[in-house]
């Protein structure tokens, strides 16, 4: 039997009371509240999609600083979730916000190891991190309902070399249903580094879907890759969405829809069309910012801020047994 002696327990307890009092006392310096947010301001003024809007957030972020918004913060989480409130509230960009992760900060950094790709390329946590996987690459639930109705679950869209098998394995145990149903309820989005392949299952190859803006004024029309060879599932498609449904799931249910290949069906989604990028702060925080405006290509339309309306609005929680009784 293991015995502790009281005295050694008791110098323990208070090393230990009195260590977790130090840390707790730490507090940052207004050097480095200063030296992050100038970097974070630094980076917004640099990539933000909209040059001028993204100098004008630059300026207010700085501002706010001057006031003495961050001064009663205690730690990088603190100063995380401060400055991403600020930034929020005078951009309405819910893709332009402050993390504290010192684990994806230092996966930035890495290069990226992928037969795809060159090694100089960055390393892209959300593709290539362990975490990934462990999330089935977003594919929750995929099964047949009564009636040979085929239906996915998807909580993230994922598509990378590596979750590809794991698209094709869902596309082919549906092949045979009679009508399919793609839940993104709650699906905050994500994306793609092989092309639209989730897209091309449902649509001819090389399909305009939609036309990036980038800082510089350029312009990229996304569409259907051109070399999945698996047959394009022709039946009838319904898409589950909500208000949690945003960004990339967002940019499928809003092409589909207007290609008038799919229906939608649930609540008005939440609104977040750009496409953003990661970039380090420092060893603690990284930033979020918005560097590409998608509009239906050929004209200014897109889902920002207004979110992708639905062909059948119904309420929450019934928007499955509405899109089955739709497809009765």
């Amino acid at each position: 039997m293991l015995t502790i002696k009281p005295a050694l327990f008791c110098l323990s307890v208070v090393f230990f009371l009195l260590r977790c009092q130090c840390v707790s006392a730490q507090v940052l310096s207004s050097q480095e509240i200063g030296a992050a947010i100038a970097v974070i301001a630094q980076q917004i003024d640099t990539a933000y999609v909209f040059p001028e809007k993204g100098r004008k957030i630059a300026e207010h972020l700085q501002a706010e600083l001057r006031k003495g918004r961050f001064s009663a913060v205690k730690n990088w989480q603190d100063l995380a979730g401060s400055a991403s409130e600020s930034l929020r509230e005078f951009s309405r960009d819910g893709h332009l916000y402050v993390k504290y992760d010192p684990q994806t900060v230092q996966a930035l950094r890495k290069p990226r190891q992928s037969d795809l790709d060159t090694a100089s390329q960055a390393y892209n946590p959300f593709f290539d991190g362990k975490d990934a996987g462990e999330r089935n690459f977003g594919f929750h639930n995929v099964k047949i309902l009564e009636g040979n109705i085929g239906y996915i679950e998807i909580s993230e869209i994922n598509v990378s070399a590596r979750s590809l098998p794991t698209l094709l394995a869902a596309m082919r145990f549906v092949a045979n249903s009679r009508a399919l149903i793609i839940d993104l309820r709650n699906n905050s989005g994500g994306g793609s580094d092989v092309g639209n392949v989730l897209e091309s299952y449902f649509l001819p190859k090389h399909t305009p879907l939609l036309e990036f803006k980038t800082r510089n004024g350029s312009m990229q029309i996304e569409k259907t890759v051109g070399w999945l060879l698996e047959p394009i599932y022709e039946k009838p498609l319904f898409i589950l969405v909500n208000k949690g449904t945003a960004s990339a799931a967002e940019a499928f249910a809003y092409a589909l829809q207007k290609h008038k290949r799919a229906k939608v069906v649930g609540q008005r989604s939440a609104g977040g069309a750009f496409m953003s990028s990661w970039y380090p702060v420092n060893e603690h925080l990284y930033l979020s910012v918005s560097t590409g405006a998608p509009t239906w290509p050929g004209t200014t339309e897109n889902w920002e801020g207004t979110g992708v309306h639905p062909d059948y609005t119904v309420s929450e929680g019934t928007e499955l047994t509405a899109a089955s009784q739709l497809l009765k």
